[in-house]
């Protein structure tokens, strides 16, 4: 016999109920100021949504998620109509939910496991459809499936048949309006032991002395999390180059960006080492000081033992004495300590850089653009490719512009590559600074959105358009240089600083290698001309 908690006489099934069912409506608990016909109502209308889902309602006992009736009879006894005339003849009794055939719930087994939910829910990769505030996030799956082995420790899984307490819902946490619309999960494939062929037996070599089988999680413990370092242009735990023409900020944003890390707790000052390699004494002396106050390291090269030639051991040295974790070494520049045009000293060098920063250690390095372009006029990166292909992250810095509106030069972070990380971005420092601390301080990052109102429009973009527009206007014929900066400018649209900038750049100086050269005529007037063709 099936038997419910009710007060009523004329039970939809033709029973009496033989205990009255006190008032309690599942998770509707602020019921202060509120009818009860208001009440009965959001009872009935969340039974409704469940049962119009493909759930099917069951009475509940007093406490807990066990049904008041055989749950069995009930299910065999009640259609949904019959089930919905029960409700709203009892519309105060606690009422239950039965999970169908084909879908499954996850639910955190008390608050102190909500992360480990949200984060099993998220490996899933499936977009939840139905997710109740208090309970499961539901799915569909297939028939069979079961999910209990696969969660986590303090996640439960609810499968088909099992009753929970009706959760209540909220439009908002819903986008599915039949068990057909939610996401379809699907176990992974078992894994299958592959059988040896016939005849198959086991080596043994000298690398199996060497192999690191089973030592995942030692690795897993000395990586570093890839994070912001240097704004996003240098990631904590990779190795970054920044490739750049003379003169574009790449010290000045290296360091600015540094001092922004430390202040911002991303990096101890005292695991930070620069090495200025390509300075005067007067600018060791300033940045020296810079970086004593942010209580991080300098070294150059014949003070305290520090010999360029030997940097390559020196990371290999940390490397082999696991000493580089949360350590960052940037390199002003790599030239002084590899010669990059040598595939072999670079590849060394690379591979040193490799096993730094797999052992936890962060590098960034410094290294100059070739001075002649490519034939579309875009900078080229010096040396070979070793270090290019062997580091996470490579950074193409552009010749400054300058924002007219804003007094400042601005310099674009283009990616030539990254892995894990990193974006490319804009930076604008003063440009009329009247120390190097000015200057360290005005570095700021600049808005994409407002780079074209700072005035760089088509110059930021790349060099290309320029440098056609300077080849285009001497096909013309030879000219004069400010009225040859005046016709490029004009035809490519862009400051005529901007056409000074390229005409100068990819000139020849004398060396015979320039894209276009000039001849000093009378009163001292320079006319420009192109190369006779071959």
């Amino acid at each position: 016999m099936i038997m419910v908690n009710s007060s009523s006489n004329d039970a939809p099934w033709g029973r009496r109920a033989s205990v009255r069912q006190p008032f309690h409506l599942n998770l509707f608990t602020d019921v202060d100021g509120l009818s009860k016909a208001k009440v009965r109502r959001y009872a009935m209308d969340n039974i409704r949504f469940w049962m119009g889902l493909g759930f099917s309602a069951i009475p509940l006992k007093l406490v807990g998620e066990a049904p008041a009736v055989d749950a069995a009879e009930w299910l065999v006894a009640y259609s949904p109509e019959a089930a919905e005339v029960h409700f709203s003849r009892n519309s105060f009794q606690r009422h239950g939910i039965v999970v169908p055939d084909g879908v499954v719930g996850f639910r955190a087994r008390s608050a102190e496991h909500q992360d480990a939910l949200r984060t099993f829910l998220q490996s899933l990769e499936a977009m939840p459809m139905l997710w109740p505030e208090n309970g499961p996030s539901f799915y569909r799956c297939r028939s069979g499936d079961g999910w209990n082995s696969l969660v986590p420790d303090g996640v439960e899984a609810v499968m088909a048949g099992d009753i929970i307490l009706a959760p209540a819902i909220k439009p908002d946490r819903v986008q599915a309006s039949s068990i057909d619309d939610l996401e379809l999960l699907m176990l992974p494939a078992p894994a299958v032991e592959p059988q040896p062929l016939e005849g198959m037996e086991l080596v043994k070599t000298p690398l199996a002395g060497m192999s690191v089988r089973g030592q995942a999680a030692l690795f897993e413990e000395r990586a570093i999390n890839i994070r912001p370092l240097l704004g996003n242009v240098a990631m904590m735990g990779q190795g970054t180059v920044w490739y750049a023409p003379p003169n574009s900020g790449k010290t000045l944003f290296m360091l600015a960006l540094l001092m922004q890390a430390i202040e911002g707790g991303t990096v101890l000052a005292g695991n930070c080492y620069f090495i200025n390699a390509d300075d005067n004494e007067a600018g060791i002396a300033q940045k020296l000081r810079l970086l004593d106050d942010a209580g991080a390291h300098t070294l150059v090269p014949g003070e305290g033992g520090f010999e360029p030639s030997l940097f390559t051991d020196q990371l290999e040295a940390m490397a082999e004495s696991d000493s580089c974790r949360g350590v960052v070494v940037m390199l002003d520049t790599i030239k002084k300590c590899a010669d990059l045009m040598d595939k072999k000293e670079t590849s060394r060098f690379a591979s040193s850089v490799r096993r730094f920063t797999q052992k936890g250690g962060t590098f960034i390095g410094l290294a100059h653009t070739r001075k002649n372009p490519s034939a579309t006029g875009k900078l080229v990166y010096g040396g070979t490719t070793d270090l290019t292909e062997d580091c996470d992250a490579v950074f193409m810095l552009n010749s400054p512009y300058d924002s007219a509106s804003t007094g400042e030069k601005i310099v674009k972070f283009e990616s030539l590559k990254k892995r894990g990380g990193g974006v490319e971005e804009a930076y604008a420092f003063a440009a009329d600074a009247e120390s190097y601390d000015d200057l360290l301080t005005s570095v700021r990052l600049v808005d994409p959105a407002d780079l074209e109102g700072l005035g760089v429009r088509v110059e930021h973009v790349n060099d290309q358009g320029i440098f056609d527009a300077v080849i285009a206007c001497l096909q013309d014929g030879p000219q004069m240089k400010m009225p040859l900066v005046s016709a490029v400018a004009a035809r490519a649209n862009v400051s005529k600083r901007a056409a000074l900038r390229i005409i100068e750049q990819f000139g020849d100086s004398g060396d015979g290698q320039g894209h276009w050269s000039y001849t000093v005529q009378a009163r001292g007037a320079k006319v420009y001309s192109l190369p006779p063709a071959d």
